[in-house]
């Protein structure tokens, strides 16, 4: 049977391979780009075309760093994800009250997004503001960074969360008096209560991801990841279990990159077991994750000099695992070719990863495992260098400067901000940077990434961060967001340009971001969406416009 084929064009046709976009004809056969075209088709005019004219056709966004499961679980009905506007802990606490009172089928109240970064103060909430309002109900608030979560005394009751002073990777909060303030600090802290947050049945959770693709689809993103390093255990391979399911009766419309735990071991048996249990065409066990730190706001960033406004610790609790270990764990995973990847926030725990990956790489035959450091959300000026040297990514999420909200100029200093997301001097120091959101840390939107990365400015236009000048160019900019993620996926050969014979995972902007202000470019939204050659998403038309991507988007 004869594969479909047709074609698509555009005035501007932006390939991650260019620094600019040009006047192109693809030709689509199959699930594949089978021929790059002139313009005008000349001697190609049996196939069907689609004249996009002045907007964009790109390459589909390949966000390098998320969490999918949580992602999914964030993005549905069973979960108000509006605590990120909030600018006080009271004004959570009014909106999670009015979501039960909208809600009073859920049994259990899941909230995410609230950031004390943004209140103005590094003052954490506790568990006794929740229960004036909520007193009935488990209430679970996820915080934006993904590194504490705030309970209510019913949910810390039902996740069975006690007092656990001997806590070596995390910390369960208790007051002067011994007793639970209902704050959870790093994931092995939050891990009871996250099995709480996650716990749906399996046609929920059918539902929540099939419901999901469409949120991707609308957003042009044709590859995610799981990065929250989950165990080898019957639980993992349940939820695992429901995306391949999914996979394999309806296919899925975007690739998902699984990482997973990384401490613990250096026999990886279960590891390769996994991969082979779950081989479909969009699901893939892709390498091992580990933290190092965890974010300075709550002081378990790991810093090489101690913090401006605690000069009593460079960190809390830091490193989460023992470098002993962690060190034999990477040389042992990156000798059977496994990638690693490792959350670092702050200078000491890149310069640490960056240490063991360069002691990796003397035992491990040369193998090409493309590792990674994670966030980089400040660095010291002597390891800009050792990307480059040492072929380690550097997974930045842009975005997160505008989340962080000026804020770490309390903790670390103003000497220490000059190096705060440094993208750009990573960039001229020759380091292959791979864009991401860290969903649902912030929100999927590729374009609030794009311009916090080309302009430093927040939502509203205003400069935000210590160091304006490490903005980057919009062609890097793309290319770190197509071809670097794919690079960091290993599959730069299939995915992330837009060149004869890789995978037809295209997206049609609104406009032509190379002609627009980076406000425009802010403002972009996603017109059309191809994956694999099926068009999946097509922006809905509404009166006076059009509706951005929403669950009710054709799909």
């Amino acid at each position: 049977m004869k594969e479909q084929a047709y074609i698509i064009r555009s005035k501007a046709v932006f390939d991650s391979v260019h620094d600019e976009p040009y006047e192109a004809a693809i030709l689509i056969e199959g699930k594949k780009i089978k021929k790059i075209l002139p313009w005008d088709c000349r001697g190609y005019e049996q196939y069907p075309v689609t004249d996009y004219r002045e907007k964009m056709i790109m390459s589909s966004f390949l966000d390098a760093h998320t969490h999918i499961f949580s992602g999914a679980v964030n993005a549905s009905r069973f979960v108000c994800f509006e605590l990120g506007s909030c600018k006080s802990a009271e004004e959570c606490v009014e909106k999670m009250a009015e979501f039960a009172r909208q809600n009073p089928d859920l049994k259990r109240l899941r909230g995410s997004g609230w950031f004390v970064g943004a209140w103005g103060n590094n003052e954490l909430p506790d568990r006794y503001m929740l229960d004036k309002a909520i007193c009935d109900r488990p209430v679970y608030l996820q915080c934006a960074d993904g590194h504490s979560m705030w309970l209510n005394s019913k949910a810390l009751e039902e996740a069975k969360i006690v007092p656990r002073p001997d806590m070596k990777n995390g910390i369960v909060e208790t007051d002067e008096k011994g007793e639970l303030t209902g704050m959870l600090l790093e994931p092995a802290a939050c891990a009871p209560a996250m099995e709480k947050y996650m716990e749906f049945s399996d046609e929920e959770m059918l539902f929540i991801h099939e419901d999901f693709q469409k949120v991707l689809a609308a957003n042009g993103i044709a590859a995610v990841s799981e990065m929250f390093a989950e165990d080898y255990t019957e639980e993992t391979y349940h939820s695992y279990g429901l995306m391949k399911r999914m996979d394999e009766e309806k296919g899925l419309s975007a690739h998902v990159f699984v990482y997973t735990k990384l401490f613990g071991f250096t026999d990886f048996t279960p590891y390769f077991k996994m991969k082979a249990h779950f081989n479909s065409g969009h699901f893939h066990i892709s390498g091992l994750k580990g933290f190092i730190d965890g974010v300075t706001e709550t002081y378990t960033g790991l810093l090489l000099e101690p913090y401006t406004d605690r000069p009593e610790t460079c960190g809390v609790g830091l490193p989460l695992w023992p470098r002993e270990k962690m060190q034999e764990e990477i040389i042992a995973a990156n000798a059977q070719g496994i990638q690693v990847r490792l959350h670092c926030i702050a200078d000491g725990s890149v310069r640490m990863a960056l240490d063991m990956y360069e002691k990796a790489a003397f035992r491990d035959g040369g193998r090409d495992v493309r590792n990674t450091v994670e966030h980089i959300e400040n660095i010291h000026p002597d390891d800009l260098d050792r990307f480059a040297k040492l072929n380690v990514v550097a997974s930045m999420q842009p975005y997160h400067l505008v989340l962080s909200n000026n804020d770490k100029i309390l903790q670390i200093g103003e000497e220490r901000c000059r190096y705060e997301w440094p993208i750009r001097m990573l960039k001229e120091h020759g380091a292959r940077i791979a864009f991401g959101t860290d969903y649902p840390v912030v929100g999927l939107n590729p374009f609030k990434t794009i311009y916090a990365a080309i302009a430093r400015k927040d939502d509203h236009g205003i400069p935000t961060g210590h160091n304006p000048w490490e903005t980057i160019s919009l062609a890097d900019a793309l290319k770190s967001y197509t071809r670097e993620a794919a690079y960091v996926y290993h599959t730069e050969k299939t995915m992330g340009s837009v060149e004869e014979g890789k995978d037809a995972d295209l997206i049609v902007l609104d406009r032509n971001l190379f002609t627009s202000s980076p406000e425009e470019i802010r403002d972009a939204s996603v017109y059309s969406t191809y994956f694999e050659g099926r068009y999946i998403y097509q922006k809905q038309r509404k009166e006076g416009g059009y509706l951005h991507g929403t669950e009710k988007d054709v799909y």
